[in-house]
């Protein structure tokens, strides 16, 4: 995401740029154009992993050559879609991520149960694999996802959105105990899971559990972490090239070779998530982590500027609520000519602004401060008038739309040429100015979904920022998920053919006098 993505304010972790050399990457052979993801290690050669093929996951395999992998063959025949497989040491019982909906399966439509993940495990059948069966302690109400096992085979840990989850998604780990039997899953605490997603957890034979959060902080998007299974206190980020200001996850490393793989998205790539190869050239050195937990005493002040749209032009006499987790205004503010509010608030919590003034629409923002003593915090509020008028318009030159993947805020490039088009019209014809209006599915919270909707706008127009349109030639309009295209309101089940009609941000050019 320049991404969100899932977008909060949080502990920001300084990297040691200067250590980039440490790593070598390599995009590996057998990504493409579609989502090649999710590695794992299948014997000391192979690896198997997800990709998409006619838009539906399943699992391959592929041969390590060196630093690369080639030789892409299907792994696993399925009429569902499989995802992040992992396999015990003698590579005779795979556990793995399986899709509830499909013609294998009782539930034949994602309006019958809110799940929509859940693990498996299946045994070697000669050159097959067959006995496949659901692990019991999953629920239909809840996602189950990602296993990885201990190096001893004794542990799987995964991620879910169980009860008891701290975030969107905790990882989790239960005990093997035979005979199809498992102990009740453990939550590995606020240490290693927070109000944000944690996921793909991976166990190296170090014992050294890796796994991909965007509650920590950290470069953008996913990050990946590393943390002492026997010490969870100590948090570690993982140092570019590792990780990037894009998504990086599903990280495995072979702690005796000193190498191994994980998947981006970020720019460069062939397709929308890549597989890439690393080894080290020096022994890695990582940033430690602040433990994330609230501190007694904890404060910082919040800084903000009220402005029209996403121009630079400042709104003053606007009043600016601050409410608490309980939507409680605990304080307000009236701007000065300035534009300029600031509030003192508490370490680890979570605030909502509200900004309004007379003719202008009232904005609401979400914010989630970090952990970090006497900071200062910032989120600045943009208003649109509410009756722009219409006397300055002349027409509609062009209508676009950019999709974006579920949850994402990053700018896929098979889009990139509907902005290009509407930025070369732009600098042809200076009195042309874009406007963005950012839609979202019904699937997330519903503050969330309003703050992913302003994180694609923000990404767009850095996009054309960056091709040198200035901010003043553009605005931006986010509704979250308050205004569906079809049947996809909140607690509706859909179809993902039905929820991308939704998740659409559109733009118009428009000519000014």
């Amino acid at each position: 995401m320049k991404r969100i993505l899932l977008i909060v304010l949080i502990l920001s972790v300084t990297n040691n740029f200067s250590q980039e050399s440490r790593w070598e990457l390599k995009n590996v052979s057998i990504n493409d154009g579609h989502s090649n993801l999710g590695a794992t290690f299948y014997g000391s050669d192979k690896i198997v992993f997800s990709s998409t093929i006619g838009g539906k996951l399943h699992l391959y395999s592929g041969v390590i050559n060196g630093d690369d992998v080639t030789n892409k063959t299907t792994f696993l025949e399925a009429k569902t879609q499989e995802s992040v497989a992992t396999f015990t040491k003698d590579l005779q019982t795979m556990y793995f991520t399986k899709s509830l909906y499909g013609k294998e399966n009782t539930i034949k439509s994602s309006r019958d149960k809110k799940a929509k993940l859940a693990i498996f495990k299946a045994t070697r059948n000669g050159n097959g694999w067959g006995n496949i069966t659901e692990l019991n302690f999953g629920n239909k109400k809840y996602d189950f996802a990602h296993p990885a096992l201990s190096p001893d085979n004794t542990k799987l840990y995964f991620s879910s959105n169980m009860k008891g989850t701290r975030g969107k998604s905790d990882i989790f780990v239960v005990d093997i105990l035979g005979d199809g039997k498992y102990s009740e899953p453990r939550n590995l605490g606020k240490s290693v899971n927070t109000r944000g997603s944690e996921l793909y957890p991976f166990i190296s034979n170090d014992n050294t559990l890796y796994f991909s959060s965007n509650g920590h902080g950290g470069l953008g998007g996913l990050d990946i972490y590393a943390v002492d299974i026997n010490n969870i206190e100590q948090l570690r980020q993982l140092q570019k090239p590792i990780n990037s200001e894009d998504d990086d996850f599903a990280y495995i490393y072979n702690s005796a070779k000193k190498s191994g793989f994980f998947s981006s998205n970020r720019v460069g790539g062939k397709g929308s998530d890549d597989i890439y190869s690393f080894k080290e050239k020096k022994k890695e050195k990582v940033k430690k982590v602040a433990k994330i937990k609230k501190k007694k005493g904890c404060n910082q002040k919040l800084l903000g500027t009220v402005y029209l749209n996403a121009s630079q032009k400042v709104i003053s006499h606007a009043v600016v609520n601050l409410k608490d987790e309980t939507e409680k205004i605990i304080a307000t503010f009236k701007t000065n000519e300035s534009g300029r509010f600031v509030f003192d608030v508490k370490c680890g919590r979570t605030y909502k602004l509200i900004g309004t003034r007379q003719k202008y629409k009232t904005s609401e923002r979400l914010m989630v401060t970090n952990t970090q003593d006497g900071i200062i915090a910032r989120k600045n509020i943009f208003l649109t008038i509410k009756k722009p008028e219409a006397e300055g318009k002349k027409r509609r030159e062009y209508i676009g739309r950019v999709d974006f993947e579920y949850n994402k805020t990053n700018l896929l490039r098979r889009y990139r040429y509907q902005l290009d088009k509407a930025i070369l019209r732009m600098k042809k014809n200076p009195k042309l100015v874009i406007h963005f209006e950012s839609h979202t599915d019904s699937r997330a919270p519903t503050d969330f979904n309003k703050e992913l909707s302003e994180a694609r706008i923000e990404v767009l127009k850095e996009y054309i920022g960056f091709k040198g349109i200035f901010r003043k030639r553009f605005s931006g309009e986010a509704f979250g998920e308050t205004k569906p295209l079809n049947r996809c309101k909140k607690g509706v089940e859909c179809t993902e053919e039905e929820y991308l009609l939704n998740r659409r941000t559109t733009f118009v050019l428009i000519e000014k006098k």
